[in-house]
């Protein structure tokens, strides 16, 4: 800068010389020595310019090189602790997602399809519904964890404590090649386009009917499972896993590991405001006495409870034999009526047993039209599932044998409730789709539309196939607040519907990671 300012001096310096010289010089000797003055000292003024533009650029080209030098000297230490630099101090969040919620039919059972206990509606009126907690971190250099506890909370029921997620997840520094990355513990795994997403990261406020019917809401079974995003113009990943093979829609596995998928992306940009992205994917395993509620074998406690009640029905006496007889008549009329023609109690009820398929593709559309997602904002989205089973399933029935013994005041009657077990092989291919719209209009205000269908499994002699029509509103006063309202018509069996209305905020306390495209 010295120098810069020692060169300007001059140059004035030579102007002001010039203004003097130039008159005298005129009066002495004429004109034309004039001339030849100010040309030199013209010239002069022209090599003082260039002098200056390269001291002013190698003045910048020592910043440049200082700057180089500062931020080589800091990569070992950055090094040393990956970023973000939270290893001693993991990122804390909680969700809160409370409801209200009101529906027209007091049963949302759909026929031909067994539902487990995640997917189930929310408890009609005020709940806490699904909360969660989340603590994830770096652990080191080469590892990074996770762990997401769910609270369920349903009005005269105990809370649920549930583990959720607990994985670790490899980073970069630890030398796989690059793109690549291994996941293992418990995860909400990579299926579709949601199942990745927790359940407060929807546009909606509950999962279309295919994820209900097929993966109880979301898969997390135990497991690992590795990713690999290619070197190519466009976004382009393959992975697949191992899993125990113990979650929806598998259950009872006897022995580890009894499930397995794979899975391909692809994805990109169209012009500057929009992007794409398809997927397709496959989950298979082998399935043992799957059932509804938590998707395990659940038959030894419905046999217990049959043994008291045949218990209870021996030491009992004088019961009406009318009531016998009517019961006996409701045993032979479902014989008549649904033991040959209808099987869909197999499916609803039941509990199967063989090899399951789950094959899915997916796309995404995201649109800015004013060139910022923020103040304005189209996505177009939908998925399609094709479950093919080949198995048993069986169901559990219930038969009364009833015998008439003399006794001093007459006769008695004394009945046994017997619990007998029916199962057939059923083709049970089935699929289901959804497809959905959110537009953003404002900066906190969204509006969507959802339609969701169902094919019901061949055999299980329906005439309807479930559908459902969503239409949401929500505000978001920040990115940590949201609060929306939904309404609902489910058409699940023949002729009946099911109005629901839906009143949810969504709050985050705490550092949330980002969601995924």
């Amino acid at each position: 800068m010295r120098i810069i300012n020692q060169s300007a001096t001059f140059t004035l310096v030579a102007a002001a010389l010039l203004a003097i010289v130039i008159p005298a010089h005129g009066q002495s000797t004429g004109s034309s020595a004039a001339s030849d003055l100010a040309t030199e000292i013209e010239a002069l003024r022209n090599e003082y310019e260039a002098r200056l533009k390269a001291l002013e650029s190698q003045l910048s080209a020592l910043k440049v090189e200082s700057r180089a030098a500062e931020e080589q000297a800091a990569t070992p230490a950055q090094r040393a602790k990956p970023a973000p630099d939270n290893v001693f101090n993991p990122a804390i969040s909680a969700v809160l997602n409370g409801m209200f919620t009101n529906y027209s039919r007091e049963d949302s059972a759909i026929p031909g399809f067994q539902t487990g206990h995640e997917s189930e509606r929310a408890a009609e009126g005020l709940s806490l519904g699904h909360s969660e907690i989340t603590l994830s971190s770096n652990i080191d250099d080469k590892f990074q964890g996770g762990l997401t506890l769910g609270l369920g909370v349903h009005p005269g029921e105990p809370a649920e404590l549930e583990i959720e997620e607990a994985y670790i997840r490899t980073l970069p520094g630890l030398g796989l090649p690059d793109g690549m990355r291994l996941q293992a513990g418990r995860a909400l795994w990579t299926f579709g386009y949601l199942n990745e997403l927790h359940a407060h990261g929807d546009d909606f406020s509950d999962r279309p009917l295919p994820y209900r019917v097929f993966l109880d809401n979301a898969f997390n079974d135990d497991g690992i499972e590795f990713s690999a995003v290619l070197p190519s113009e466009l976004y382009s990943e393959i992975g697949g896993g191992l899993f125990r093979g113990d979650d929806i829609p598998f259950g009872g596995s006897e022995r580890s590991p009894g499930a397995w998928s794979a899975f391909a992306r692809l994805g990109g940009d169209i012009g500057s405001n929009s992007a794409w992205r398809v997927g397709g994917d496959l989950l298979g395993g082998r399935a043992h006495g799957r059932g509804g509620g938590d998707g395990h074998a659940h038959g030894h406690e419905e046999d217990e409870a049959h043994d008291d009640d045949a218990a209870h029905e021996e030491d009992e006496h004088h019961e009406d034999d009318e009531a016998f007889a009517h019961m006996d008549d409701d045993h032979e009329e479902h014989e008549e009526h649904g033991h040959h023609d209808d099987h869909a109690e197999f499916f609803s009820d039941g509990m199967f047993s063989g090899d399951s398929r789950l094959f899915g593709v997916d796309f995404r559309y995201t649109l800015a039209p004013t060139g910022n997602a923020r103040e304005r904002e189209l996505i177009l989205q939908g998925e399609y599932f094709l479950r093919k089973e080949r198995g048993t399933y069986a169901i559990e029935e219930e038969h009364q044998e009833c015998t008439t013994v003399p006794e001093d005041d007459g006769f008695h009657t004394e009945c046994e409730v017997h619990t007998d077990e029916r199962a057939e092989t059923l083709d049970g291919t089935s699929s289901g789709w959804y497809l959905q719209g959110v537009y953003k209009f404002a900066p906190r205000l969204r509006v969507g539309a959802r339609y969701s269908r169902l094919a019901s499994p061949r055999d299980a002699g329906l005439d309807h196939d479930p559908s459902a029509l969503a239409l949401m509103f929500d505000w978001s006063n920040s990115e940590f607040s949201r609060v929306r309202l939904q309404y609902n018509r489910e058409s699940l069996g023949d002729g009946e519907h099911d109005d629901q209305i839906m009143l949810q905020y969504i709050m985050s306390l705490g550092a949330h990671a980002a969601h995924t495209f």
